[in-house]
Order: structure tokens, then C-alpha cells, then sequence
């Protein structure tokens, strides 16, 4: 069976993303400054969820970031701990989802936002 991805004219949005400090660069401070990259056709979702971070603590998330992997441009990988900025709000990753379908690769991004 084969998924479609999601329409393009859902996702009305355009983000930028920042990487969090020092990722890539092998080091453990001191780095360069990070990495901007604006992707185009996303959808921000505001929802208020609590949900449970990868070391075991709880937060509660201010929305949902989906980044269709057809639709959105680029799509590349989110990291923990970085930025996203939506209408000059920053806001921070504290979570990133994979949403597989019957494919190797992920369909979409869900980036849990705070």
C-alpha cells in the first residue's frame, strides 16, 4: 500500500531551524556559531501536550511541527535541543518523531515543540 504524502496545501508554513550548538563539529564547546536552514512548506499545529523527553523528564509542548519528507523542502535531520522559529517566536526541539508508513524511510516529521 502505498501513502501519499501530506498535500502541499496543508502545509502553509515556513520555519527556519537552528541547530543546536556544537552538533557535527566534534567538539564540546567553543564551536562555530550554528547552522541556520529555512524549510519551506510545514505545518505548525499550537497543541499543549505533556510529553516525556528522551532523559526521562516531562514537559508540556506549546504545538507540533510536521515536515512531510516529499513536500517540505529540505528535509533533513532535527535534533534535540535546537530551534525553531515560526512568525519571530523562538521556540525549542524538545522532541522529534519519525512517522513511518510502509516504506524504509519516514514519511514525516513530528517536531514536538516548547
Amino acid at each position: 500500500m502505498l501513502f501519499e504524502p501530506i498535500p502541499k496545501r496543508l502545509l502553509i508554513h515556513e520555519v527556519t531551524y537552528t541547530e543546536p550548538p556544537n552538533v557535527g563539529d566534534g567538539s564540546m564547546g567553543g564551536g562555530s556559531k550554528p547552522k541556520n536552514t529555512v524549510i519551506k512548506n510545514v505545518r505548525f499545529t499550537p497543541t499543549r501536550k505533556k510529553v516525556t523527553k528522551s532523559d526521562n523528564t516531562e514537559a508540556y509542548t506549546n504545538g507540533i511541527l510536521f515536515i512531510d519528507s516529499v513536500n517540505s523542502s529540505p528535509f533533513i535531520e532535527i535534533n534535540e535541543g535546537g530551534k525553531i522559529t515560526f512568525k519571530n517566536k523562538k521556540l525549542n526541539i524538545i522532541g522529534c518523531l519519525e512517522a513511518y508508513t510502509d516504506q524504509g524511510t519516514p514519511h514525516h516529521l513530528e517536531v514536538q515543540l516548547q
